[in-house]
């Protein structure tokens, strides 16, 4: 039995604490998903509530989880994807909120400066993608799940998310080429 199982038992047995040690690692994640989904912060912690509150009940009511991570991830997804037609393509700009973290053991301070601006800008440009191919490569790329971890997420084929993550990549390429050209020309003045 693992971790996140006996968790699980310790909430339907009234732990109060149980259920915030079981999503704590998950949150970070699970914000981000859904703000690449909804491109909004206030939105992305209304669907993450909606999750949060929907994963307690279903623990409560011993509905059957084997895989806890991949369900709850799924769940986010579900619930930002019902906010999404609800505001019906209501769009904010709110990249600012969304962290960067850095991986490396000592980096000077211009290098992580240097870091948490290039992934910021990748993020930016993930985000003009469709959601279909965004959302997999930025689970994918940026918090390490398998592409079968992120079809169980999304509920979708694993060959229909490769073909998904191949079109996005191809489609973020032409549009860092197209920053980069832009931001050539402004620099230089041409």
């Amino acid at each position: 039995m693992n971790n996140d199982q006996e968790l699980i038992i310790r909430i339907r047995s009234g732990d109060k604490e149980a259920f915030g040690l079981l999503v704590k690692s998950l949150l970070p994640t699970a914000f981000k998903t859904s703000f690449l989904i909804l491109k909004s912060k206030e939105h992305a912690e209304d669907a993450l509530q909606n999750a949060l509150e929907g994963a307690y009940i279903s623990i409560i009511k011993n509905k059957e989880i084997p895989n806890f991570r991949a369900w709850f991830f799924s769940l986010v997804y579900s619930r930002s994807i019902d906010i999404y037609r609800k505001i019906n393509r209501h769009v904010h700009n709110d990249i600012e909120h969304v962290e960067a973290q850095v991986s490396i053991s000592d980096p000077s301070v211009q290098q992580v400066v240097i870091q948490k601006e290039n992934k910021a800008e990748v993020i930016g440009h993930i985000m003009k993608l469709k959601r279909e191919q965004s959302v997999p490569l930025y689970l994918h790329y940026y918090e390490s799940l398998t592409i079968k971890e992120v079809s169980l997420i999304l509920g979708e084929n694993e060959n229909t998310i490769k073909t998904r993550m191949k079109r996005g990549k191809q489609q973020l390429g032409q549009i860092m080429r197209q920053s980069h050209i832009l931001q050539e020309v402004k620099v230089n003045g041409l």
